[in-house]
């Protein structure tokens, strides 16, 4: 989804020596039929050779794919294989953070202040994921035993939320097939778990109907150039979901990832919530909305302290997937 590299031009002297690399990059990114071929070769991979990984997208049974993604900062392979657990000294400092983000919320007048992580697709759905990726060690991944280090010393503003989910999983779909994210069913149940802490309102599965929705093309079906063949994966629709609430957004940056949004509503508790997290923060905007006269939802690498007094939130939360471990280990 990036820009084509453009045909260089020669307009400098310095142009004619960027020249040899400039026109590689346009000719890779121009070469004809290349998506057919790209395409053909990622599918002979797959279904030929039982290939289970192209780039970081990880092919397990029945087609599932996985974002096992493994970079600096971001390491949902480790996360799998539990190959990265957290010592003491780093739950002590993470957990520092957190308590010192927590204060600085309070000083600036909001009531509360929570971080949810998601779980990565695959903790939730490791029946899935190829046997030759191995896991080791039976203590937890990560973030299991950074969550039960959170519980044994009473720091609540942390709530790790795979157990909303794994009731579910096994007799519902709560993660797109194709995608890294939540589908509409465990978005709504997250946000649920959400809902409860910050407004002790919340609706359980059994006080909404869940309905097969639209074909949903996974960003992952897209990163292996299978986008036209993964076709099958469905998402949910959640109603009645507080139906005598309208939602309105107000201000708009979406299609920027370093983005934020403002929604207003005419709920009945006239409070302000600031939602602050990566990509999972779209996941539950649109449920959390309804819950508030004003949402503030904005992306973590575009948030900055002054929103605090800008906006003046009564709550505020950070929600974050589990393999974006470079935000829960910098928040500052």
């Amino acid at each position: 989804n990036r820009a084509l590299a453009p045909f260089p031009q020669m307009g400098s002297i310095s142009d004619i020596f960027a020249f040899p690399a400039s026109f590689d990059a346009f000719y890779n990114d121009h070469v004809p039929f290349k998506n057919y071929f790209v395409r053909l070769n990622n599918k002979i991979d797959r279904d030929v050779f039982g290939k289970t990984s192209i780039g970081d997208v990880t092919i397990g049974t029945d087609n599932w794919l996985f974002y096992t993604v493994s970079k600096e900062g971001e390491n949902a392979l480790a996360d799998y294989q539990r190959t990265n657990l957290y010592t003491q000294s780093q739950c002590e400092e993470i957990a520092g953070r957190l308590a010192a983000v927590e204060s600085l919320v309070r000083e600036k007048g909001a009531a509360q202040f929570k971080v949810y992580i998601a779980p990565n697709k695959e903790s939730v759905y490791s029946q899935y994921m190829p046997k030759s990726v191995k896991v080791y060690g039976d203590e937890g991944s990560r973030m299991e035993n950074f969550a039960a280090y959170m519980s044994e010393n009473g720091q609540e503003e942390f709530v790790w939320l795979k157990p909303e989910l794994m009731p579910y999983a096994d007799q519902y779909q709560v993660y797109y097939k194709y995608d890294t994210h939540l589908n509409n069913l465990g978005s709504f149940l997250i946000s649920q778990r959400m809902a409860e802490d910050l407004t002790g309102k919340a609706l359980g599965l059994d006080e909404v109907t869940a309905s097969q929705g639209q074909v949903v093309i996974g960003d992952m079906s897209r990163m292996i150039n299978q986008e036209s063949t993964m076709t099958d994966d469905h998402d949910f629709e959640i109603n009645p979901y507080y139906p005598e609430v309208a939602v309105e957004m107000v201000q708009d940056a979406a299609g920027e990832e370093e983005s934020f949004r403002i929604f207003e509503s005419d709920a009945d508790n006239d409070k302000t919530l600031l939602l602050v997290g990566d990509s999972y923060r779209e996941r539950v905007e649109p449920f959390l909305a309804k819950l508030y006269r004003r949402t503030v939802v904005v992306h973590i690498d575009s948030f900055t302290p002054d929103m605090l007094d800008q906006y003046q939130p009564d709550d505020v939360a950070v929600i974050l997937v589990e393999r974006n471990q470079r935000y829960l280990e910098g928040l500052d």
